[in-house]
């Protein structure tokens, strides 16, 4: 990575493919995790509901089976910073 952005073009390029790559796998997590927050809170009002009980645990196993095959969405910095962020110092 060098100081100029238009020295940058290609790896701006090269962000511009990965987010619209990955974009949907984000959504589809983000949505899991919604899901999974409102069933819990339903949880807490209804803790005997076996019904609610078998959506969190389904949720969560989804959750966890995607983020074991994309261990990147579970990251405390987003990958994309990590790959095109500028340099620590």
């Amino acid at each position: 990575m060098t100081m100029w952005f238009f020295d940058d073009a290609g790896e701006v390029l090269e962000y511009q493919i990965f987010r619209r790559k990955d974009q949907p796998l984000e959504n589809v997590h983000l949505g899991l995790r919604l899901a999974l927050q409102k069933t819990e809170a339903a949880l807490k009002d209804n803790p005997e509901d076996p019904e609610l009980q078998a959506r969190a645990a389904g949720l969560q196993q989804q959750l966890k089976d995607l983020e074991e095959k994309n261990p990147w969405l579970t990251f405390e910095y987003p990958l994309e910073y990590l790959l095109w962020g500028p340099p620590h110092g």
